[in-house]
């Protein structure tokens, strides 16, 4: 008999009245709580549909307990986007992140010990783990799919992308409407913040990982030694235009020394697609092929902190960086 999938959906209250939805898969609540976090011009249905498919619905029939929140504005989350509203780095990093975690905290009665992201959500994570470093003792590890923070690649099509659509047509769009209309402009599923396309369009190009409001250095709260997570970055091998392999590489050198491993998506890699940032996760093959490589690794990461824990292994023997294919 299978057991069915609980689907329930919370609001997470914001300063000034705003809310975030925080949507729950689980087919056992008292399983361990991951939290997926979307990127730029998403919500969280990057993670899952209404026809039961995706990484969330995966995770939670292998036991999983599952958060996938809607970032400010986006999905569920209220209000929407709109030109009155100011939305920055640092909101997303001290305001919406901690909201969401002490709601599951409050729900779970314990914290995510896995944080999963994709794109842009990647490096609000990571910015988050730089400036609250006390977050991390919680975690078994982090797991980035197309995460990066500087666009290292500088093909055409990144040109194209970058300057061109997210850049100066997104700039001139947003004069008139005060956002980024990405559903009319057709380069995602959601609407942006102005705020956030400048923020993230200055780090891509490569300005220093400091908080563009308070001044903040991520970058140098990472160089401290403090412990990160073990992580894992999975990357396409044939996206030049929104991510590429050498990108993500990029961020994960950036994080500085930890437990990190990088996986590279690609056919002739010994996949069974070349996938884009965004088929990673939406292309109905992921579950036969780079998913459960995933979830092999969460388990491995599980049983290392228990071990950890119990004395008998007190740090991963496995530091540094790698590269491997999804398989």
């Amino acid at each position: 008999m299978s057991i069915r999938t609980i689907e329930t959906s919370l609001m997470v209250p914001l300063p000034g009245g705003q809310q975030l939805h925080l949507r729950r898969l689980t087919d056992n609540p008292d399983a361990p709580a991951v939290l997926l976090l979307h990127g730029l011009l998403e919500d969280g249905t990057i993670f899952y549909s209404r026809d039961g498919r995706g990484l969330a619905h995966y995770l939670a029939a292998r036991g999983f307990d599952t958060y996938i929140p809607d970032l400010r504005g986006k999905g569920r989350s209220w209000p929407p986007v709109s030109g009155w509203a100011t939305y920055r780095v640092g909101d997303a990093v001290n305001q919406d992140i901690p909201a969401i975690l002490n709601t599951i905290q409050s729900v779970k009665g314990s914290a995510p010990v896995f944080w999963i992201t994709h794109a842009w959500g990647g490096v609000l994570a990571s910015s988050y783990l730089a400036r609250y470093p006390e977050a991390r003792s919680s975690l078994n590890g982090l797991i980035n799919f197309g995460s990066h923070r500087v666009a290292v690649n500088r093909s055409l099509a990144r040109y194209i992308w970058l300057d061109g659509l997210w850049g100066w047509l997104a700039r001139l769009v947003a004069k008139f409407k005060g956002f980024i209309p990405g559903r009319g402009l057709k380069i995602g599923s959601e609407n942006e913040f102005l705020g956030i396309q400048q923020d993230s369009s200055n780090w891509f190009r490569g300005e220093d990982w400091i908080d563009p409001v308070d001044q903040f250095d991520y970058g140098e709260a990472l160089s401290k030694g403090l412990s990160f997570p073990p992580a894992l970055y999975f990357a396409p091998s044939a996206d030049l235009a929104r991510c590429s392999a050498a990108d993500v590489k990029g961020f994960m050198r950036e994080i500085g020394h930890h437990n990190g491993r990088l996986v590279v998506l690609g056919q002739n890699l010994g996949n069974r697609h070349n996938y884009s940032q965004i088929s990673m996760l939406t292309h109905p093959d992921a579950v036969h092929d780079h998913f459960p490589f995933m979830v092999n690794w969460m388990l491995e990461m599980n049983k290392l902190r228990e071990e950890a824990r119990s004395g008998d292994d007190p740090e991963p023997k496995s530091q540094g960086h790698s590269t491997a294919s999804g398989k």
